[in-house]
């Protein structure tokens, strides 16, 4: 089984090691202290300043490691508290680094937290166990994120060892306490995290870990036992993983039947903001489009309320629903080698359904960022797999594309030529390439349909 991963980072490394000023208007802080900063910290961190809430994290990392450097005077359970809510302050503040580009210092934190959570934690109190192998779990599938091969197995495997253990301490607090709706949330939640990380394991083995001898079957007994974990309305990880792993090994026909299900959990969502961009399945893709005074031709966004504005806040990350995409474009043709697995009515709503519901996915992308150049390449791709075609609208997705690489390709060219930088021109090369390509294709097909006509 073969693959490859290439791990991208969007955001400019900054400087990630920057101490809290001590002039700061927050005084030394009480436990009360503590949880404002962390609160303020918190909204810092949800409206993207990322340098002030890497101050306040860091101030708040550093008079938690004081408050547990005395913890030993002080009874136990509230050290155990302080240790904890520590190990949650530096998950934040290497959150914040990875996200600033620091990937080595979000490491050495994650670390540091891991370490503190080291042992088995509370002895007599199963639910306060339970959140601290969850909080120990958390800091695991972080640093498998950051890390690859073999040595991010070893963290996605401590993490599910750990969430299987927390799966089994509240599994014996729902039997004792029925009724309590928090630990039947929490419970859902570890279910949701296990299956994650028995995904992020079988991505592992379909990329980094691909040539490993027993690739295969590791790959699809974690899948099996993250699909044992999924419910209907869970988010759709494990059921693409499983297409993906499907396509891998030429079963095209389950695939297709897991690619869709995966798109029917996110459907809801990707119609509505595909819909701002004029991608909804309600607009008429086969008229003429429209530039109006906009060179950009960018449509004006329709506010999402209610239903609508709930999927589309719920949708998975813009990589995963890009995957998603370009797995459905994949199983849009798995039949065109075996037409007779389906007669022909049947082969051709399926080829339809996946390029429908790609168009759908990519639309919400591009209503979330239209400066990424591989959408508008995709959707000139959906739309010249259409029944029937539409060349029209193909072309101009994909002429939108080469003009975006045109650019780049200037861009790239006024840089330091570093050996980085010509690799990356030589790569955005053979992307214009392929585009014009793609674009002459289809001039070919319309001046052929006009000498038939």
């Amino acid at each position: 089984m073969a693959g490859n991963k290439k791990k991208k980072t969007s955001s400019k490394k900054k400087n990630a090691t920057k101490k809290f000023n001590q002039t700061n208007s927050f005084a030394p802080a009480s436990p009360q202290d503590i949880h404002q900063i962390l609160a303020q910290a918190d909204t810092f961190l949800e409206s993207s300043n990322l340098e002030n809430a890497l101050q306040l994290y860091f101030y708040a990392a550093n008079e938690l490691r004081r408050n547990v450097q005395e913890g030993s005077t002080k009874k136990q359970q509230e050290g155990e508290s302080n240790v904890l809510l520590l190990s949650k302050v530096l998950g934040k503040l290497a959150e914040v680094k990875v996200s600033m580009g620091d990937q080595q210092g979000a490491q050495r934190d994650f670390l540091e937290a891991v370490n503190l959570l080291n042992g088995d934690g509370p002895i007599d109190n199963g639910m306060a166990k339970a959140q601290w192998r969850e909080a120990r779990a958390s800091l695991y599938l972080y640093l498998g994120q950051l890390s690859s091969s073999n040595d991010a197995l070893e963290a996605f495997t401590r993490a599910i060892h750990d969430l299987k253990d927390c799966l089994g301490l509240l599994q014996d607090q729902v039997r004792s306490h029925a009724g309590d709706a928090t630990i039947h949330s929490f419970l859902a939640e570890t279910r949701s995290q296990l299956c994650g990380a028995y995904c992020s394991v079988a991505e592992l083995y379909l990329t980094d870990l691909c040539f490993e001898p027993n690739a295969e079957h590791e790959c699809e007994s974690s899948l099996k036992a993250a699909l044992e974990l999924d419910e209907p309305t869970s988010s759709p990880d494990a059921v693409q993983a499983m297409a993906n792993l499907r396509l891998s090994q030429n079963r095209g026909s389950e695939a297709v039947s897991l690619i869709l299900e995966a798109y029917s959990r996110v459907k809801v969502g990707c119609e509505a903001l595909a819909d701002l961009v004029g991608l909804g399945v309600d607009k008429d893709m086969e008229g003429e489009i429209d530039n109006g005074d906009d060179d950009n031709a960018k449509l004006t966004a329709m506010e999402l309320k209610g239903e609508a504005l709930d999927a589309a806040n719920a949708l998975p990350g813009f990589e995963f629903r890009c995957q998603m995409a370009k797995l459905l474009l994949e199983c849009a043709f798995v039949f065109d080698d075996d037409a007779s697995s389906l007669d022909k009515d049947q082969h051709r709503q399926r080829k339809k359904q996946c390029v429908e519901s790609a168009i759908q996915v990519l639309g919400s992308l591009l209503a979330e960022n239209d400066e990424v150049i591989e959408i508008w390449f995709l959707l000139g791709c959906a739309f010249s797999s259409t029944d029937p075609k539409n060349n029209e609208l193909a072309k101009y997705y994909l002429e939108t594309a080469l003009e975006m690489l045109e650019k780049l390709k200037r861009a790239l060219k006024n840089e330091m030529q570093s050996e980085e930088i010509k690799a990356e021109i030589s790569d955005v090369n053979q992307k214009i390439k392929d585009v014009t390509e793609k674009i002459k294709s289809i001039d070919d097909m319309k001046d052929s349909e006009m000498q038939q006509e």
